[in-house]
């Protein structure tokens, strides 16, 4: 998010708090488009709190694939969690490796998690 204390981000928290979760949803990916630094982050929160319909995960995926063309480190991590959440470890496991190549400091912790938990 680029200001966390825009009307547009309380405006999202408050729906979420309603549990209006689309009309937050529709904040948070608005407040992401017009952003310069797009890290998707409560977007992805919200996909791994079950709080989006199947849509809206296209959306998240789609916004979030062109952020790892544009090699987005940040984005890229919290792409990696979603898909760690959603149990898709191939492609998490790729998400956060290249996070950490993009020097994501956190990145190569959920790296490690995903690939030392026993399965």
């Amino acid at each position: 998010m680029t200001d966390l204390n825009n009307a547009d981000f309380a405006e999202g928290l408050r729906y979420q708090r309603l549990g209006l979760y689309p009309q937050a949803f529709d904040e948070f990916i608005t407040i992401e488009a017009a952003g310069h630094q797009r890290t998707f982050r409560k977007c992805c929160e919200m996909a791994w709190s079950n709080q989006l319909h199947e849509r809206q995960i296209d959306r998240l995926f789609y916004e979030l694939d062109a952020e790892v063309k544009r090699k987005n480190g940040i984005a890229i991590y919290n792409y990696g969690l979603v898909m760690e959440y959603m149990k898709n470890i191939p492609k998490a496991t790729e998400l956060l490796k290249l996070a950490d190549e993009l020097k994501v400091p956190e990145a190569r912790t959920a790296l490690m998690r995903i690939l030392l938990v026993p399965k």
